[in-house]
């Protein structure tokens, strides 16, 4: 039996990195979707990568320090673009 996967492309400006550039994981995060829930799903993204970087257990010897400063990075990074983002869905 054959199977067939027909998807659509990711957009230029798409913000979500599990979109793997060409496809699509259809988040509406930019809005392409659902204008009207572009921003909740955008939360909703954001606070997953960041509950990501919590769990991160990806560890690699001699490389620590490093992915310690860029995990606490990103965990700036989506703070601030959650809260901002709330404050527009106000």
């Amino acid at each position: 039996m054959n199977y067939l996967h027909i998807s659509i492309p990711a957009l230029e400006k798409c913000i979500n990195p599990k979109s793997y550039g060409e496809i699509c994981v259809r988040c509406n995060a930019c809005g392409r979707i659902d204008r009207e829930t572009q921003k909740e799903c955008a939360i909703k993204m954001y606070k997953r990568q960041l509950q990501e970087q919590y769990n991160f257990d990806g560890w690699i010897l001699g490389f620590e320090d490093v992915q310690k400063k860029n995990i606490e990075s990103n965990i700036v990074y989506f703070k601030n673009k959650i809260a901002e983002l709330e404050v527009e869905n106000e």
